[in-house]
């Protein structure tokens, strides 16, 4: 089993939109849970007309240590819906080990799924704590705009935070994703150039996300981009970029053997 957190502080970066498409690719072929973790519950959203068919509980029961099954959403691909997170600093304050929660209520699951994917919130609170600490790797989906490089920055220091705390020694940057990203742009050159700048472009996924309208299409109707358009830009986009995160956990899988 392997968790995946998807994070960044700002908002509209390309975050669940990823979250959702990278677990329906690795749903092909091995059984995948999606954990929303997002006060926003933009996740859950996309996939509430699936919720009477089964399924008992949200991710803030899961904060409190009460039995949860997720929903089946897809052929193989089972979600934990949100729940009401909004003031959880305040819920969990009396909490023990409260930066473990998550990770502990997760444990359960390791043996039914191959793959799990958190849908962060746009913030660094003790939420984002805890999807971190529960997780191998971590994703940061970034716009390609000019206020992305403090994003990224944030969230590495952040991460580096954490590991160096002891509270996730092992936790691992999988990649840092570029979303919007339109190659006739100046602007798009000129950030990749920034990422150049900032030793990062090793961080850097091969496969960037296109601005594509089919993807906020896909949004609309509550479908995953392969079932609304799997010719658009934006399908294929996912799927490489589906194909490349899977090998990547699975290289750093076998060397951690």
């Amino acid at each position: 089993m392997s968790v995946t957190s998807l994070i960044n502080r700002k908002g509209g970066v390309g975050k669940t939109t990823t979250t959702i498409n990278l677990a329906a690719q690795a749903a092909i072929k091995k059984r995948t849970l999606l954990i929303d973790v997002d006060p926003q519950s933009n996740l859950t959203a996309q996939f509430d007309d699936r919720f009477e068919e089964g399924g008992r509980g949200t991710t803030y029961d899961m904060f409190f240590s009460k039995e949860v099954e997720p929903v089946e959403v897809r052929d193989n691909l089972f979600l934990i819906p949100s729940g009401d997170l909004s003031g959880m600093e305040v819920h969990l304050q009396t909490q023990i080990n409260r930066e473990y929660l998550l990770k502990k209520a997760i444990e359960r699951f390791k043996d039914e799924y191959e793959y799990i994917f958190i849908d962060c919130p746009p913030s660094l609170n003790i939420i984002t704590i805890n999807a971190i600490c529960a997780s191998d790797y971590v994703i940061i989906p970034v716009q390609a705009d000019s206020f992305s490089m403090q994003g990224v920055t944030d969230m590495i220091e952040f991460i580096n935070m954490l590991r160096n705390a002891g509270a996730n020694s092992y936790i691992t940057l999988l990649g840092i994703l570029v979303t919007h990203y339109e190659d006739r742009l100046k602007i798009s050159k000129n950030i990749m150039a920034e990422f150049d700048r900032n030793g990062w472009s090793d961080a850097l996924f091969k496969t960037m996300i296109r601005t594509n309208t089919d993807i906020k299409g896909a949004q609309f109707e509550k479908k995953t981009i392969f079932e609304f358009n799997r010719k658009s830009h934006g399908a294929n986009d996912y799927a490489k970029l589906g194909q490349e995160v899977l090998k990547k956990i699975k290289n750093l899988q076998l060397k951690a053997v």
